[in-house]
């Protein structure tokens, strides 16, 4: 009798997890409801790319004021569990010149969920190079990478590989970059509790807790979340159109969570850290840091950089009232930000990591 509720169980979890075309049909739903929001005119396609014939979801809007005779585009990445429709507060705002789009890596979001080597490098090359085949297809000669977060790190790998096709790097709140912090006896050592779980989490994708929540999955992120639906409103948002948003977004095979922890350490860091690669970055790959003063990303590695690249463009700029969602936070100012750095505006880095140099959008 246990064993036949056991398994019974189990295959409700097994059936929740499946995608199909109404969990399809509903994630656009969602996703429009996102864009609408903010009223968008946006068109979204699959581009094929070659790495095992997968296609990159993309969603694109045309510049309000003309294209850009030098074939540049603006390319935003996001970051782990997030999609392309979440650059919905950006788009409008950056598109004045510029063709801007956001895609969604290779075994993420909408996004054909292929499977990458179990080597963290070449799984990490195999996402760069469909990068480079989605850039090829979309006619763009150069790109100002716009990455949040894992899109961040995703981004700069990109342009250690290609920096010819990189115009400017604009790295979000990006992980990836810090070495792994050692304990040592003066430092406070984590709960053995915390380190328990710790452990246990490492083996395990980052969403798959959600997914074995099933159809209680959005609900549930809500309680644990609030925050989400005043960052990413959506028209009818009695529908929670975030939350479900993530969800569906999460809910087919995870190839690409996969190949993320075969990327990290326990827990979150990464193998091969963004900080100790930087450098070889072609000088001409200007960059630009932006964090949010509320976030708990450490703005550490980007002042490493800053006093490493001597000869290159570094600057590093702190949006003050944001977390780690800087463009959804403060949409405003990072919008800002980065027309002030596409158009040119930007020519003389920060000397200093001062807070007092904050932007702010009243």
């Amino acid at each position: 009798m246990a064993f036949a509720s056991a398994q019974a169980a189990l295959n409700t979890v097994i059936n929740w997890t499946r995608f199909t075309e109404d969990t399809l049909e509903k994630l656009k739903r969602a996703e429009s409801r996102l864009l609408e929001h903010h009223d968008v005119e946006y068109e979204s396609k699959h581009v094929q790319v070659r790495f095992k014939k997968g296609e990159m979801y993309t969603i694109s809007v045309k510049p309000r004021e003309g294209e850009n005779p030098n074939g540049e585009a603006i390319v935003f990445i996001p970051g782990l569990g997030s999609g392309a429709a979440m650059f919905a507060a950006n788009f409008e705002s950056c598109a004045k010149h510029h063709a801007v789009h956001a895609l969604d890596l290779l075994g993420f979001g909408r996004s054909t969920r292929t499977k990458f080597s179990n080597d963290n490098a070449i799984a990490e090359l195999e996402m760069v190079e469909a990068i480079e085949d989605w850039r090829k297809e979309m006619g763009i000669e150069k790109m100002y990478l716009v990455g949040h977060a894992f899109g961040g790190y995703m981004a700069s790998a990109y342009a250690l590989e290609h920096p010819i096709r990189v115009a400017h790097l604009i790295l979000v709140d990006p992980w990836g970059f810090a070495e792994k912090v050692e304990y040592n006896e003066k430092m406070i050592k984590p709960y053995a509790w915390m380190s328990f779980l710790g452990g246990v989490a490492g083996y395990f994708n980052p969403f798959s807790p959600m997914r074995w929540m099933g159809p209680y999955a959005p609900a549930i992120v809500q309680k644990l979340r609030p925050d989400l639906i005043v960052r990413f409103p959506g028209i009818h948002d009695k529908d929670n159109n975030i939350y479900k948003y993530v969800y569906y977004l999460n809910l087919p095979d995870p190839t690409g969570e996969t190949a993320y922890m075969n990327m990290t350490l326990p827990v979150g860091w990464a193998k091969r850290p963004m900080i100790k690669r930087f450098n070889g970055i072609d000088k001409n790959v200007g960059a630009t840091f932006i964090y949010g003063s509320k976030s708990w990303v450490d703005p550490g590695p980007a002042i490493d950089i800053q006093s490493i690249r001597k000869n290159a463009y570094v600057d590093i700029k702190i949006v003050r009232g944001a977390g780690t969602h800087v463009y959804a936070d403060e949409a405003d100012a990072f919008n800002k930000l980065v027309t002030d750095i596409v158009e040119g505006r930007l020519t003389e880095p920060s000397n200093d990591f001062e807070l007092e140099e904050c932007f702010h959008s009243d």
